[in-house]
């Protein structure tokens, strides 16, 4: 009888994130840290075998007589760097491969940058091997059914400290021969065939290993990484963790990649690839035990003014027909704020811009999908209430707990659910510009709790959820890899170091200008008027008072 583990992990997470940079080698930096790293151990046949550009010999006395790790990279390093300064960039990128060190084959991709003149180089083999089979549904639920299923929590703040529980363990017979013709199936991605990355794909295996090198063969070149290797091969979730004894294989099905308003989307899942950049920067938030995100607040001065103009619209010193705009200018330029990331790639300000358009929607700036409400709509909901009045409403993305199962030894891993959900918190905004205690609000809770329900739809109205969810799934596959795929630690670090070699530099905005909004909701005879801000999402009753 096999035993069959589920498991949680109390870790709290809420939504935002950023990079942890990593510094490299410039050339003349890969030389001194070669001789620093035992190159006195290397005889003087191995220095002039790589002088003479006999690098076979070269590499062989390496690998025989240095046993070392970091030295064992550096001269290896040493190697690559001479291959590719001469245009041997295949050989160079072969010999990257057999160094652990991100740092020296970032080096070694700087100085092939330096060195590289305008003569044609020869192209290289394919990014991921495709499976072409389907793994039907329903096989799985009888390996075990919900009682394997557990919650497996990720996302943009994460705890690396989080509890370990084990669940309740269930045995049977009927998983070894089930797992063992899964794996089989996932690991034969050698075999596989060379597809267009759009076309749909019952399963479809992306080889983090094979992703490395491609990537690192490509900046060799310095050639463009390209849309199939960006787009993660149009994986754009991850259902399948499989951890071989050389390699780590995510794999899901494809529903086929189309074009939405600018974005790749999958036609089947309304989701945007997971991106390579995604990756890297979930690797390297994992590694670190950093959380990473956003905010945009306004500032306690905004705050004091904003308080201060409500009191002077419910007094009836300022007109209501300008109390929006006025409340927007007292609360000035809103401070966005990237944390545990840099603020120049495509990460953080798809963050930013999601984060910013999510409290448009709620302010009805954009229109929800039909029968989704926002959270005017939930104020006239709930009128019989009372309006809202001097509330600060916060809003964020977090992790919504995924539930993971595994194979009796820990090497294939099925996840499964939508990894992010909105959140709320409301407290009483003071006179002085601070925040109160946390209060309670109906409306903001039927507003979030409806959000959440209609996921999916306001996801394919507005592609930009659907590349926020997918960083999300990128963050659990890349908690569950470094959870359980401790050595395959040089794999995971290698590519969470390449976050920082970023294609092109994005301006992410350090302010935003608020929003606010003026809505009026009848009771019987009485007219509320409302008064509506963006970013801390102050509310204030301002008038009430009988028709004429």
């Amino acid at each position: 009888m096999r035993q069959v583990r589920s498991w949680s992990f109390g870790v709290p997470v809420f939504l935002c994130v950023s990079v942890a940079l990593v510094s490299v080698l410039g050339s003349n930096a890969l030389v001194s840290s070669v001789a620093a790293q035992g190159l006195q151990n290397v005889d003087r046949r191995t220095q002039q075998a790589i002088e003479t550009g006999e690098f076979a010999v070269a590499k062989s006395t390496v690998l025989k007589t240095v046993s070392g790790t970091s030295a064992r990279d550096s001269l290896l390093g040493q190697v690559a760097a001479r291959q590719a300064s001469i245009g041997e960039t295949s050989a160079a990128s072969q010999t990257l491969r057999g160094v652990a060190s991100a740092d020296v084959r970032q080096s070694v991709v700087d100085q092939a940058g330096h060195a590289r003149g305008g003569s044609s180089m020869a192209d290289f083999t394919t990014l991921m091997q495709l499976i072409e089979t389907t793994v039907v549904p329903d096989t799985w639920e009888a390996l075990g059914g919900n009682s394997t299923m557990a919650p497996y929590p990720q996302g943009v703040f994460v705890d690396p400290n989080g509890t370990l529980v084990e669940s309740p363990v269930e045995s049977t017979d009927a998983f070894a021969g089930t797992w063992g013709d899964l794996k089989t199936l996932l690991a034969s991605s050698d075999t596989g065939v060379q597809r267009d990355w759009r076309l749909p794909s019952g399963m479809r295996c992306v080889s983090l290993r094979r992703l490395r090198d491609t990537v690192l063969q490509r900046r060799l070149l310095g050639q463009d990484l390209g849309d199939a290797i960006v787009n993660m091969a149009g994986l754009s979730n991850v259902q399948y963790v499989v951890l071989t004894e050389d390699d780590v294989l995510l794999a899901a099905s494809v529903g086929g990649i189309e074009q939405n308003e600018g974005w790749f989307v999958d036609r089947r899942t309304g989701r945007t690839p997971l991106r390579y950049d995604f990756l890297a920067r979930s690797f390297a938030a994992a590694i670190g035990n950093e959380p990473f995100g956003c905010t945009i607040d306004p500032t306690p001065t905004g705050m004091e003014n904003a308080m201060r103009v409500a009191s002077e619209i419910q007094t009836g010193k300022r007109p209501i027909g300008k109390a929006a705009d006025d409340l927007a200018t007292a609360l000035g330029m809103q401070r966005v704020e990237v944390f545990g990331s840099a603020a120049d790639n495509a990460v953080a300000l798809l963050m930013v811009e999601a984060d910013r358009h999510m409290k448009q929607l709620a302010l009805g700036e954009f229109p929800m999908p039909d029968g989704a409400k926002n959270y005017l709509d939930a104020v006239d909901a709930l009128i019989d209430q009372g309006p809202p009045s001097d509330l600060l409403l916060r809003l964020w993305f977090t992790n919504e707990a995924m539930r993971v199962r595994c194979d009796p030894d820990q090497h294939v891993f099925e996840l499964s659910g939508t990894p992010i959900k909105l959140s709320r918190e409301n407290q009483r905004a003071l006179a002085n510009g601070n925040r109160g205690d946390v209060i309670a609000d109906p409306r903001s809770t039927m507003f979030v709790d409806d959000f959440n329900r209609n996921w999916t739809r306001i996801r394919d109205a507005y592609p930009i959820y659907g590349a926020l969810e997918s960083l999300y799934h990128a963050a659990a596959a890349a908690q569950l890899v470094c959870r359980y795929g401790t050595q395959h630690q040089e794999l995971f670090a290698g590519i969470a170091s390449d976050e920082d070699a970023v294609e092109w530099l994005l301006h992410t905005p350090r302010q935003v200008a608020s929003i606010a909004t003026k809505h009026t909701v009848r009771k019987g005879s009485q007219r509320h008027h409302i008064i509506l801000a963006s970013g801390a999402s102050i509310s204030l009753q301002p008038i009430r008072f009988h028709p004429m």
